[in-house]
């Protein structure tokens, strides 16, 4: 449910979500380079970079507490690969430990808010079509559209297990200790890969020969 709720935002009907997904994944990534690419203590650069990406926000009409929410759980991760990496930047001595390191949050932070743009705007079979259409390996296509499809399933699995885990302890709270995270983990690992050799042979029995198509691609001559 919560995979729906997100997905279902990116089927609106504003101005960058009727863009074609190929030119809006082509967008996103060379946005993306760019940041990357800026120099480290450019922040003229940044700003431009961040002036546009605010615009292209506003314009796609994404939550902006969700994003907000979720940049600030990967800037905690981003932060601490920042401080690792920054002593030994190559222009650390030049501009200080400190510019580098607030370089190399603006930069991740500018690629991370532009890609969840992306996904906010164009639903993500929309996005794999995209792949498909500009060359991108069948296979990896596949392995992305049924990692995205079982992350739903999966999702709802541990949902029912933590249920039924909380109906069977009597306990006051909801936490979980590491014993009960552990076995949870284990077991969904086990029902994951179980599930997974069911559908193969589920799929090889009704002739699966590796192209995944959508109602809205044209099927085989």
């Amino acid at each position: 449910m919560r995979l729906e709720l997100r997905e279902r935002h990116a089927q609106g009907n504003g101005p960058l979500h009727r863009l074609d997904a190929r030119v809006k994944l082509l967008a996103a990534i060379a946005f993306v380079v760019t940041a990357v690419a800026t120099p480290a203590g450019a922040w003229r650069l940044f700003a431009a970079q961040g002036l546009v990406l605010v615009f292209l926000i506003g314009l796609s009409g994404a939550p902006i507490r969700e994003l907000v929410r979720r940049w600030l759980g990967f800037l905690v991760l981003l932060l601490f690969l920042a401080l690792m990496v920054a002593p030994t930047h190559p222009r650390r001595a030049e501009l200080g430990v400190r510019v580098v390191v607030l370089s190399i949050l603006a930069k991740n932070s500018l690629a991370f808010l532009a890609m969840l743009t992306l996904v906010n705007v164009t639903p993500f079979y929309k996005l794999l079509s995209a792949l498909r259409r500009l060359g991108v390996p069948p296979t990896l296509v596949a392995t992305l559209q049924f990692m995205y499809r079982y992350l739903h399933v999966l999702t709802e699995e541990l949902d029912r297990m933590v249920l039924a885990r909380r109906a069977r302890t009597f306990r006051g709270t909801g936490g979980l200790d590491w014993g009960l995270l552990t076995g949870l983990i284990g077991v969904l690992f086990l029902r994951a890969f179980e599930r997974g050799e069911r559908v193969h042979a589920a799929m090889v029995s009704r002739g699966w020969d590796g192209t995944l198509r959508t109602l809205d691609e044209p099927g085989p001559p």
